[in-house]
Formats: C-alpha cells, structure tokens, sequence
C-alpha cells in the first residue's frame, strides 16, 4: 500500500526551504519510586522511567508511583489512582512555569518546588479546580488539605482559601466547598500511609536503600551537615496552632531517600541506554538549479543509499547521527550531487545538543550547527549553507499507528529489541543548487563475523519502507520483510510483500568473514526490481537476532530507496 505525502508523523518538519523543529515527546520528570501495579499510558513504569507531558499515570490497589517534576515538585500518586499531567511548562533560568493535572479517581500528595512558588500549580478533580502556591497539599475525591502554604480550592458553588493545616471538602455540583477547618481526626495519618510503600515494597530501590546508614546520609545531603536533622530544612516552620500529629519528620524524611538515595538508580537506569548503534539509510534528493533566492531553473530525482551512525547520551539527553550516502543519478540527474556527509545533533558537550533524547525509541534531532555558526554537514566533501531538517525515530506504536490511519494493510512494524528506526529530512543550499534529501535510517547494535553462526536456520520479519517516485509522483510506501537463512548455506530466502502494491521474492548471500549480506528481489508487477544490502545486529535472541539493511527499487519510470527492519522469530 502506499500514501502519498506520508510523512511518518514529522511532515512539518520537512516542508522545503522552511525551518524545523524537533518533534519529541517532552519530559517532564522522571518516577524517582514505583511499587507494583502502576503504569504511564499503558505502559508499566519502573523507577527511573521518564514522565512526559500529557501522561496518563493509572494505578491499582496495590500500585503507587512517585514523580518527582524537573522544577522539584514531587507527586505521590496513591493506590486506585488515576492521573493525567495535562500541562507543564518550566523555564530553569526564571525558576517559573506551569503545571497542571487533571486527578480522575483516587489520592496524591503534592509537595511544590520553583513553579508552586508562583502560584502556577493547578490539580483538578471530579469537583473542584484547586491552585497550590509554595506549599504542601494532598488532595483526593471530595477532599484537599493544605499541609503548609496555601490552597485555593474552587468549585461551581464557590471558593474557598486554605491555609496550613486546614481542611475542606468538594461535594460536587453547585455546591461551595466547606469552610476551612481542622481534618476529622487521623485523617491526615491515615491518608500518608496510603501514600507509603506496603509491607514487602520498596519504592523501586534495591534491598538496604532505607537502611538507617542510607537515612543518616539523605539527611546530610538534605541538610549540608553530617548532624543536620531533615525536620526543620525540608519543612517550613509550623504555624503556632497546634496541628495533628502527622509525623512530618518521618513523611519529609521519605521525601528525601526517595528523591536523593534513589537517584542513583535513576543514574543506573539511564547510564543502561547509552549506545551507539549502526546501519543503513536509503531515500530519495532532489536538486535544484537556482538563481537569486530559490528561483527554480531545472530539478532532478535520485535515489540514495548510505550508512549510519547513531550515538546516544541518555544521561546527557544528547543524541548525534551521522548519515553518509551516494546518489545515483540516472537519467535526469545533472543537478544531483555524488554524496552526501550530513550530521544531525552533538553528542560534544561543548557544542548545543541542538536535539533530544526521551528514550531508547523516542528521540531526535536537528542539523549539526556550532555555536560559532559553523555548519558540519557536507555535500561532496564541500560546505554547504542554510542547513534545516530533522531525524526523528519512530517507536513501533508510533509505526503501528501510522500503519492503521494511513490505509497500509497487513504491515506490521518490526517488534526489534535493540534495532532502531526512523525518518529524516536534510534542506541545504550550495551554490546554485539547492539539495532536498528525505526517507529514512535504521541502526542496531554490532554484531561481528564470528558470531555469524555456520550451521542453523532462522527466519527474520519485519518491514519495508521507502520513498519513491514513479512517473513524476512522490510518496512514501510500507510493505511487509521476511528472510528465511540458511547460516549453512550462506543464503537467505527473502519476500518484501504490499510495497505499493508489489510483491518481491528473491535470494541474498552471507558474505564470507563478515556480517553483511545482499542480493536482488523481482517483482511482480511492472518490471520492478529491488537491490537489498543489510547486515546482522544483535537482539535478544542472540548476537544475530535482529537485522536491517537498505532497499533500491528501479523499473520503468519508477525508482526508490527505504530501509528494512526486521527480527528473528
């Protein structure tokens, strides 16, 4: 099946001549403790795991999950909860922003950072719209409590002021919120313990993380002194009526080991996706002659193949890609240059990161420029100038979705372990011409000859995508990968079916001492014809349990190129 336009999501990145911008989930924080049963949009969270904005974080009887926000705010979000952050906006250098969130069912604790202190912190439930500035509050169904600073709790009927240590309750529809008042006793205490591990949890942190050495240094740190007690730092000083008892000391100093003591396994976590991945690129470039600004004097079309490089910094949220490519020209290629050196991102800390790293399968990036305005990206080993673009990765749902709204059939996008893929776009000037590069990357993790294995038969499937022009159209195309090795023979029976509307079937060979392959593909319709070149990356399965590689189509008036992505089954 084919789409034509199909942009993979990033169309308005891509738009010719204009600018970019990266398209990425944003992160908002990070689950610095998570006990059982929580998920975030479907997903199950684990300590560590970014929250991104317009999360949905739900959670069961026995589940419970601590965010802890980039300005500092914590959210601990109770067992049969269900969370959703609608809204959050924070600049570190004005210590200002916005968060809202939107509370369907169940219990949190909010404790606020930089953006509560200006009172741009706002939670709404079922019955009332409640702004938290400078303080603690915990809020559930038909309930707030302020715990220090203040609240404005809202509903249809009215609205009420809290101050530190009172109480109101939202019973819904045209009714205003209670007076302020004093909670009903044990309330308050009953309430945190909902909000703290059970007996057998542990946040997420491994075994000792709460042992009493591990307390005496989050206080330290808390405090700057090996003495400091966290009651009296952490807390602001109690107003002079007496409060319930609501072990503040013990509720603060679980604050402290769940965002200080367990930030070292956020660290591991991370530190676990920082790789550098290889492979394959293949699409289209189309040239311009141009005189004055963007005059068109003539165009040509080709298609390109190439290798990339994928680094990632997930401490850093750093991501680079190098993408280096030849052009065949054809017919119509006299505008068409010979390759192609583009880099996308900086890994250098010394240069903008100019991109952004969510996770192993969301990420991107814009055209490497340095601070100094140099650009890196060449065009026949010469400068190029006003450089725009992106390349984005696309998560198998992502994929998947795409998939199903755009009409492309039985595709199913490889369900890789390691192997990731995704979209890119490059508009440069050089000279009179200006060059359009667009389709797509795919990179996995090495594997090396020797651990090709010379006896066995595995069976590989994935997917196919490409960018193609046929008699003067262009579009984008899917279509399902299959390959069928022999590692004894050094073959592979491979079928590309629904590529716009063809099918190809065809035979590759293992090259000797490496972990490449190749070989052509006929097709059934039209003359066609595709030219595969991919190489073994490692998986789950094994050190050959994924692979990907490039595709080159040619026919009558129609040509292309794409990437495959595929993983053993």
């Amino acid at each position: 099946m084919r789409l034509s336009g199909w942009m993979i999501g990033a169309a308005a990145l891509i738009a010719a001549g204009g600018g970019a911008k990266v398209a990425i989930a944003q992160e908002v924080g990070k689950a610095s403790a998570v006990n059982p049963a929580a998920t975030a949009n479907l997903r199950t969270i684990s300590i560590g795991a970014s929250i991104t904005h317009k999360e949905r974080i739900k959670t069961t009887d026995k589940g419970s999950v601590q965010i802890l926000f980039i300005d500092k705010t914590s959210m601990t979000i109770g067992p049969n909860s269900d969370l959703t952050i609608d809204e959050y906006v924070y600049d570190p250098n004005a210590g200002s922003g916005k968060l809202a969130a939107r509370l369907g069912k169940g219990a949190l604790r909010f404790v606020g950072g930089q953006i509560s202190h200006t009172g741009d912190a706002e939670i709404k439930t079922a019955s009332a719209t409640i702004g938290i500035r400078g303080g603690v509050a915990m809020i559930g169904p038909g309930f707030v409590f302020a715990g220090y600073g203040n609240s404005t709790v809202t509903t249809q009927g009215g609205t009420v002021t809290l101050g530190a240590g009172e109480f109101t309750q939202t019973p819904g529809g045209a009714q205003p919120p209670s007076p302020p008042a004093p909670p009903p006793p044990n309330f308050v205490q009953n309430l945190i313990r909902s909000f703290q591990s059970a007996p057998g949890q542990s946040g997420g942190a491994g075994q000792g993380t709460a042992s009493r050495g591990n307390v005496q240094r989050a206080e330290a740190r808390a405090t700057g002194s090996p003495n400091g007690s966290v009651a009296g730092s952490l807390t602001p000083q109690p107003p002079p009526t007496p409060l319930p008892q609501i072990n503040q000391v013990a509720s603060n100093l679980n604050q402290t080991i769940q965002t200080s003591t367990q930030q070292a396994a956020v660290q591991q976590t991370e530190s676990q996706h920082s790789e550098s991945l290889v492979g394959f690129i293949g699409g289209l470039m189309t040239a311009w002659l141009t005189s004055g600004s963007y005059s068109y004097g003539g165009s040509s079309v080709g298609p390109y193949t190439g290798t990339a490089t994928v680094g990632i910094d997930s401490t850093r949220r750093r991501v680079q890609a190098n993408f280096d490519g030849t052009v065949s020209h054809g017919q119509q290629g006299q505008y068409l240059p010979g390759s192609f050196n583009y880099q996308f991102g900086f890994l250098d800390t010394n240069e903008d990161a100019q991109g952004g790293y969510y996770d192993s399968s969301n990420f991107a990036a814009g055209p490497a420029i340095r601070r100094n305005g140099e650009i890196v990206s060449k065009i026949d080993n010469a400068p190029i100038t006003n450089h725009t673009g992106v390349m984005v990765s696309l998560s198998r749902d992502m994929a998947q979705q795409y998939v199903s709204e755009y009409g492309f059939g039985n595709v199913s996008p490889c369900d890789c372990d390691y192997t990731k893929w995704g979209f890119w776009s490059s508009v440069s000037d050089q000279g009179p011409y200006k060059d359009f590069a667009h389709g797509f990357w795919v990179a996995g993790r090495p594997t090396t000859a020797g651990e090709v294995p010379l006896s066995g038969q595995a069976t590989y499937a994935g997917h196919v995508a490409a960018a193609i022009e046929n008699a003067g159209s262009s579009y984008y195309a899917a279509g399902a990968f299959n390959n069928t090795v022999n590692f004894g023979t050094r073959t592979g029976q491979v079928s590309v079916t629904g590529l716009d509307g063809t099918n190809y079937t065809g035979q590759v060979s293992l090259l000797q001492g490496s972990t490449a392959f190749g070989g052509t593909l006929a097709g059934n319709v039209g003359g066609r014809n595709m030219a595969v070149d991919g190489s073994f990356f490692r998986g789950v399965a094994g050190p050959v349990g994924e692979m990907g590689g490039s595709v080159s189509l040619s026919g009558p008036s129609y040509l292309g190129a794409g990437i495959f992505a595929a993983k053993m089954q």
